[in-house]
């Protein structure tokens, strides 16, 4: 059964066009390279929210998987929740075609590698 994925990024608007892996990680990367300075840095917003909006269409996806009878995307403990610096480690591994996905597509394959069925 899915459980709920959270992030530690609070409500967000959402980002108007999904953006990829890739662009994501790009965009990220002076913040992590300085994260005293990540508040104020105009990407963190945009970050958050698409962070935000791929976490939501995520969580409806499972439910709606769930509701159909269908397995899970990913099996998460009960009370567990994927911090910023593990999504950003997992896409960080994703393969050079994978990066070239939407940003929620190579997050529910982090998932599912972080958090295997069965």
């Amino acid at each position: 059964m899915m459980i709920a994925l959270a992030l530690s990024f609070g409500l967000a608007a959402p980002a108007s066009a999904a953006m990829t892996v890739g662009t994501f990680l790009a965009k990220a990367a002076p913040l992590r390279a300085n994260p005293f300075t990540a508040l104020t840095n105009p990407d963190y917003q945009v970050l958050k929210a698409e962070a935000d909006a791929a976490t939501r269409q995520l969580r409806a996806e499972g439910a709606a998987r769930s509701a159909a009878g269908k397995p899970p995307i990913a099996c998460m403990p009960e009370g567990e929740k994927i911090g910023i610096l593990q999504m950003l480690g997992g896409l960080d591994a994703l393969s050079a075609a994978e990066k070239r996905l939407p940003l929620k597509e190579g997050y529910a394959r982090v998932l599912a590698r972080t958090y295997p069925c069965g």
